[in-house]
């Protein structure tokens, strides 16, 4: 299980925000934001509640890493419209379950190969430079 900081680490990492950036919405000093990621400092309760509502989680989450299935769903709906937003995507086929049901297994698999096919794609470009 991790811990506070690296929850919030992973958290922060997840809405794309440097340790700078979270510092600047609670209006602290990047040092101060960092040293509770360090494990450091512990925050108040009223910087846990801001912390919790920045990242769109629970209280329960943040501070003893308990989940249920509904905050877990919840964190990864948010994951997918950061992406969604990130990278101005306004096409939702892919989301829509109504077309999914109409798949076969053979459909659904070959749409994952396509989809890893095209990671590696992108990777081999990246690492080729």
């Amino acid at each position: 299980m991790y811990s506070f900081g690296k929850r919030l680490e992973n958290l922060r990492e997840s809405y794309g925000y440097t340790k700078k950036d979270v510092s600047l919405k609670l209006g602290f000093t990047a040092n101060v934001y960092g040293s509770y990621e360090r494990g450091e400092r512990r925050p108040s309760l009223e910087t846990l509640i801001k912390l919790a509502d920045m990242f769109d989680t629970s209280l329960d989450y943040l501070i003893q890493g308990k989940t249920n299935t509904s905050d877990i769903n919840s964190q990864f709906e948010v994951n997918i419209i950061h992406i969604l937003d990130k990278y101005n995507i306004s096409n939702l086929a892919l989301l829509d379950l109504e077309k999914w049901k109409s798949l076969s297994k053979k459909d659904i698999e070959e749409i994952i190969h396509h989809f890893e096919w095209t990671v590696e794609k992108t990777n081999t470009k990246t690492t080729d430079y």
